[in-house]
């Protein structure tokens, strides 16, 4: 099977990057895997023996895109295709439609969730969608969305976790980083800093949580647009002394082994990743009804799930989770067990092959 695929994420381009490994991985699985990805630079990275990435080329995002489909249009009038597979459902999921059409290819379209969902982009993915001969999403939350709101056939969706290694959570905890915060209760939250991470309703819940229990503090690994807000607010809330910006973070084992329990308030997750590596971590979590709540994140069995927004529920968790070690240690057992029932690498390579094989059967 030999299949091109349209992403985003040029993070692809540099070999030794998650994205790049994990690609890498598809070598025993096709013929030959080609990505084509938005990049100023023009280039072309041989990850394997099957597995190429170019870089469009291209100064702004409309040159870049122009130069994704016509690259594309030029490879599969070199090379005879069977699928074309899209790691969004908006723009790129236009130019795969089209060319799925002209050159009779299998097209699958990836979902991990509906960040920007409005004007154009939700003309296009309402169009684009149904006419998708399978898409790939990483949630059973996503899949009924697909069903219900988009009129996808159930039987063209496969659902894929985002896979996470499960030797993390086999590492032995390590002492804390230094006698200072061994008497700290530790919040920590993962993400990029934007506005759908609703990160800045973590800080106002701080504001009442540090009255009650001053030994407390959050820490904020990740950054984004939205810092400099949040640093702001943290100073006119005056709890700079117990909101932690870490920035960027290679090494968040450490910090998950630091932390006492895990927070994520997003308004909209497709899954969660940063959830699930602190479930391998065996963190008691608090999560908003979002992603893999509900799933993997069960409330009152493996976390605590609140409504997206409601500030008052969050103070209340982050209350009980301070307050209560047993319930702690329930939470955080029960989701490191949740998190090792995921699937494994192989099965999700297996499910990936499965959705392939899906776009194959319902060509246009």
């Amino acid at each position: 099977m030999k299949i091109l695929s349209l992403g985003l994420d040029n993070s692809i381009l540099d070999k030794n990057s998650a994205l790049a490994q994990r690609v890498i991985e598809y070598n025993n699985l096709v013929d030959k895997y080609e990505v084509i990805v938005p990049s100023q630079k023009n280039e072309n990275i041989i990850l394997s023996e099957k597995v190429k990435v170019y870089g469009s080329g291209g100064g702004n995002k409309s040159a870049q895109f122009i130069k994704i489909y016509n690259l594309a249009k030029k490879l599969l009038r070199e090379e005879k295709y069977d699928i074309i597979t899209v790691q969004d459902q908006y723009y790129l999921a236009l130019i795969g439609l089209k060319l799925s059409k002209k050159f009779n290819l299998g097209l699958e379209i990836q979902i991990h969730g509906w960040e920007k969902y409005y004007g154009l982009r939700k003309l296009i993915a309402k169009y684009v969608l149904p006419r998708a001969g399978a898409v790939r999403c990483v949630s059973q939350r996503l899949k009924r969305q697909l069903v219900s709101q988009f009129n996808v056939i159930e039987n063209k969706i496969t659902v894929v976790p985002i896979y996470v290694e499960k030797s993390r959570s086999l590492k032995p905890e390590p002492p804390k980083l230094n006698k200072e915060i061994n008497n700290k209760f530790i919040f920590l939250t993962v993400g990029r800093l934007v506005k759908v991470k609703n990160i800045g309703l973590q800080i106002e819940a701080m504001v009442e949580v540090v009255k009650k229990y001053p030994d407390t503090e959050l820490w904020i690994a990740g950054d984004g647009s939205e810092r400099a807000k949040l640093e702001e607010l943290s100073c006119e809330l005056g709890i700079t002394r117990y909101v932690k910006f870490l920035g960027w973070r290679e090494d968040l084992d450490n910090y998950f082994n630091q932390a006492d329990a895990f927070v994520l308030t997003s308004n909209f997750e497709g899954w969660g990743l940063a959830v699930i590596e602190a479930a391998g971590c065996g963190l008691p979590i608090i999560m908003t009804d979002v992603g893999c709540a509900g799933e993997v994140i069960k409330n009152s069995e493996s976390g605590i799930v609140i409504t997206a927004g409601d500030k008052h529920k969050l103070i209340e968790a982050m209350f009980k989770i301070i307050e209560d070690e047993n319930l702690r240690k329930k939470l955080g057992a029960n989701a490191k067990l949740a998190a090792s029932r995921l699937p494994s690498e192989e099965q999700i390579l297996e499910l990936y092959k499965k959705s392939w094989e899906i776009a194959v059967t319902n060509k246009l």
